[in-house]
This record gives C-alpha cells, sequence and structure tokens, in this order.
C-alpha cells in the first residue's frame, strides 16, 4: 500500500489545488517546474465500433516516451451512459518492472449512473519507478440498443478530480505531450455485403477450366461479423469458406469452376454468405462447343532444278515445298514427271502451319532436252552431249564425222571428174 508519507504527500497536493479553486483568478498553470518530459494517456484504441448489446474493451495507457519516472496515477474517464455501461475493470496487476501494482483501496470503481470511471494507483514505497509505456487497466464495456457516437474522455472535474501522473518527487506530471480521448461508435449489428454482387464464367466444352475470379466479403457495419458460405453446385467451390471481420474490414473469396465432363450449355448456382443476416451470390457458367478444326490444306510450289544443265550420267536434284495452312497434319504424294512420264514419286506427312521439302534425284545417258513437272509446277534441264568439250571445242565423235565427210567428199569429186572425162 502506499505509505504514510506518500499520502501525505498526495493530501498536501489535493489541499493547494483545492485552495488555488477557492482563490478567483489565482490558479497557477497546471505544469510542475522540474518536469519536461514526453508523458501522457490515452485510449486503446481511440476509436471503437460496436453494434447494439455487444460487449467490447478498451485498455488506458500511459504514454510515457522519454523514461519519466512514474510513481503514481489517477485515472478519471466519463462515458456517455445512453449508448454505453462498464461492466467490469481490470487494473494492472504487474508493473513493467516487475513489481505488483499498489491500488488504492476502494479502485477501481465505476458508476453507470453518472458515467465516471475511477482508478488510483501506484508503485509500492521502496521499489522502482516505472519508466517505460504502459497499461494501467482494462475497462469493460457493452453497447446498449441505442445508435450514436459517445466519447471516452479523461475527466478535470477540478484540481482533485482529475487523471494525473505523479512523478518520483510526488509532483504531478501536467505538461503531458501526448493526451488521446476515445470514441465510440454505437451502430447497426455486424452486416454483410458483398462485391462483385454476381460471377459470371465461360469455358469451353473438353477444354480447360475457366480462371478463378474473387468475392470479397465485407463487414459494413459495426461489429464483429462471423460468416459462412456454402453453394449449391457441384462444379463449384470457395477458398476459405468462413470467417470473422471486424468493423469496415473485408476478406476475398477465390471462386472456382471445374468443367471436366460438363456439356454445351448454361449452367447456374448461388454461394449463400450467412452471418448477422444472409447474402446470396449468384453464379452463370456457360460452356460453348470447341471451335471446329479446319482439315488440312496442303499445296506446293517452289520448284528448283538444279543444276539446269549437265552431261549424260549426272545427277539433277529437284525439289519443291509442300504447305500445310489447315489444322490439321496432312498428307501429301508427290508425283515426278519426265517428259511426262511418271518418273518417281514421295509421299510426305505435314503438320499443321509447316512445310516440307520433297527431294528427287534422277541422271540421264541421253543427250537432250527434259521436260520436268511436279504436281503443276514445271521446269527443264538439258543433257549435253560429251562430243563437245568445254568451250565449244570437238570431241572425238566430232572429228570422226568430219573424216568420214571428207573421204565421201573425196570419192564424189573423183566420181565427178571421171564422167567429165569420159565425156571429153
Amino acid at each position: 500500500m502506499i505509505k504514510f508519507w506518500r499520502l501525505l504527500s498526495i493530501s498536501i497536493v489535493a489541499a493547494v489545488c483545492l485552495g488555488l479553486m477557492l482563490v478567483p483568478a489565482a490558479l497557477a498553470p497546471e505544469v510542475a517546474s522540474a518536469q519536461t518530459g514526453n508523458v501522457g494517456i490515452e485510449v486503446v484504441p481511440d476509436v471503437t465500433k460496436v453494434g447494439y448489446d455487444e460487449d467490447f474493451s478498451v485498455d488506458i495507457r500511459i504514454i510515457d516516451t522519454v523514461d519519466q519516472d512514474i510513481a503514481a496515477w489517477t485515472v478519471y474517464l466519463e462515458f456517455n451512459t445512453t449508448l454505453m455501461h462498464v461492466t467490469g475493470i481490470d487494473p494492472c496487476t504487474t508493473l513493467p518492472t516487475g513489481d505488483a501494482s499498489d491500488d488504492i483501496p476502494g479502485y477501481p470503481k465505476w458508476d453507470n449512473t453518472t458515467g465516471v470511471l475511477e482508478h488510483q494507483s501506484g508503485t509500492l514505497v521502496g521499489e522502482p519507478y516505472v519508466s517505460t509505456s504502459f497499461d494501467v487497466m482494462t475497462v469493460h464495456f457493452r453497447s446498449n440498443n441505442v445508435p450514436g457516437i459517445g466519447s471516452l474522455g479523461f475527466a478535470n472535474i477540478s484540481p482533485i478530480y482529475r487523471t494525473w501522473v505523479e512523478d518520483g518527487s510526488a509532483l504531478p506530471v501536467l505538461n503531458w505531450t501526448v493526451v488521446v480521448d476515445g470514441t465510440v461508435k454505437v451502430g447497426e449489428p455486424p452486416a454483410i455485403s458483398v462485391s462483385p454482387n454476381s460471377l459470371a464464367f465461360n469455358a469451353i466444352e473438353g477444354g480447360e477450366n475457366p480462371p478463378a475470379q474473387t468475392l470479397e466479403i465485407c463487414n459494413s457495419e459495426s461489429g464483429t461479423l462471423d460468416w459462412s458460405l456454402t453453394d449449391n453446385a457441384g462444379w463449384l467451390s470457395e477458398a476459405p469458406t468462413s470467417g470473422s471481420l471486424d468493423a469496415d474490414e473485408c476478406e476475398d473469396v477465390t471462386v472456382s469452376v471445374d468443367v471436366t465432363g460438363m456439356e454445351v450449355g448454361d449452367y447456374s448456382a448461388t454461394i449463400t454468405i450467412t452471418g448477422s443476416d444472409e447474402v446470396q451470390v449468384p453464379v452463370n457458367l456457360h460452356i460453348e462447343s470447341a471451335a471446329p478444326v479446319e482439315p488440312a490444306n496442303l499445296s506446293a510450289s517452289s520448284l528448283s532444278i538444279s543444276p539446269q544443265q549437265v552431261e549424260p550420267g549426272e545427277e539433277v536434284t529437284i525439289s519443291i515445298n509442300v504447305a500445310n495452312i489447315g489444322g490439321e497434319t496432312g498428307s501429301y504424294n508427290a508425283i515426278l514427271y519426265i517428259n511426262e512420264v511418271v518418273e518417281d514419286n514421295q509421299t510426305v506427312s505435314v503438320a499443321a502451319g509447316t512445310s516440307k521439302n520433297v527431294i528427287f534425284t534422277v541422271s540421264k545417258s541421253k543427250a537432250g532436252v527434259y521436260d520436268v513437272s511436279v504436281t503443276g509446277q514445271s521446269g527443264q534441264f538439258e543433257v549435253v552431249s560429251d562430243d563437245w568439250v568445254d568451250g565449244g571445242g570437238l570431241g572425238t565423235g566430232g572429228i570422226i564425222a568430219i573424216v568420214v565427210a571428207v573421204i565421201v567428199l573425196i570419192v564424189a569429186l573423183f566420181f565427178i571428174l571421171r564422167r567429165t572425162r569420159g565425156e571429153a
């Protein structure tokens, strides 16, 4: 308990303050000359939203940001009895120093008629002072069945009946830089709101599941909303399916659809969210038939003949490009004609959207010009006799032909000359 010397010091301070009240215009500023610390007191949370007939709690906290020595404290808190009433107070029993708090007998106490609660406590004599921020008590309220906004304000009823904090020299620390009163908003019970109000999915028969969508569930009013949801369709699923939301708090729910084995058509379902009330979210699913796949569409082009002039027996490469612009793999039979006679054929498989080169290799021993035709594409190559040497010279065959021609010419001249002499 606070021992005699501390009680005496508190009484002296109180008497001085009361005397100042009785002297008109003589009340000195409420600042202890030796104290410049950043000390204050606040209601946590400073804003509380509740529904009707709902229990809630706030903490009364001393704020000490500069390690000010705090020895004792008195709290007067006024509240609106129309909107709320106190159901209990839990004072701090163990201080941040590890020691027990020293409560004045009969405190804490409250009056739900006048709307004032009080608490007086401190550190035990001889024990360390508190030099940090801490909660001095938790106040339990219950809202009434009346809407409105009420304050939880630290009272300064008089120099004696007021909220104050005493430092280690038994002087009140009144130059607070932190003073936060509280506000309680009593409103309607928790209410469910959702966004969007409906969901729509589109899928293709036999295809992949459509992308999942998000449904936002919110508590649009006061209090705590405990919600859960269900649906009435096997192809529909959600996660999570339950939760708890404070006032103005929201949570995302992932909604998924499984179209495995489902046929073309329109389907509907309902997600039902239950809490303080019930909200239904319609869900529509449209499954359409898969787009028909275009058949293979093959065509040949770009005939190539190389080289176009060869000697007998030399190979000629003939190629043509086969393209498939259809939607399925197709086969193509390329037929090679030489001088309108089938020379060779090849069958190739061409995947959709691709092309392949079909290559033929031929050789001819007989000199001449050869007409080439492959799937409507035409060209030529020439086989040149080896009697002609490079550069246009004569070969062996050419020389023999000339010798024969000369002999024939000589024989002819012989007969002509002979006939001429006979006639003479």
